[in-house]
């Protein structure tokens, strides 16, 4: 089996600009990933404080550097406190299976 993924086009348009997308990708996430950066575009040219369509999209990239950054630094939890916290649960569970219902 060939494990390499296929490289596709895919188009896409932001600010009015039609782009084609050359990606490894599904075409459904290069189009989600669109749609979230036009929704940001669209929200800051609404606001009327930046009308330059290239600083925006500076604005933009910013914006979601910051938030992937946040996400990569943000702690995630230990193996040990997911299966604690699953205990916990299941204990919870079962103390409620356990209780008598009049």
């Amino acid at each position: 089996m060939n494990s390499k993924k296929t490289s596709k086009s895919v188009e896409v348009v932001l600010a009015g600009l039609k782009l084609n997308i050359n990606t490894e990708d599904s075409s459904e996430q290069v189009r989600a990933a669109a749609a979230l950066v036009q929704e940001q575009f669209d929200a800051l040219k609404r606001s009327g404080t930046i009308i330059d369509t290239s600083k925006i999209m500076a604005l933009i990239a910013l914006n979601l550097a910051d938030e992937l950054l946040s996400k990569e630094e943000a702690p995630s939890p230990s193996l040990e406190q997911l299966i604690s916290n699953l205990d916990q649960a299941v204990a919870q569970a079962e103390g409620l299976a356990n209780v008598s219902l009049r």
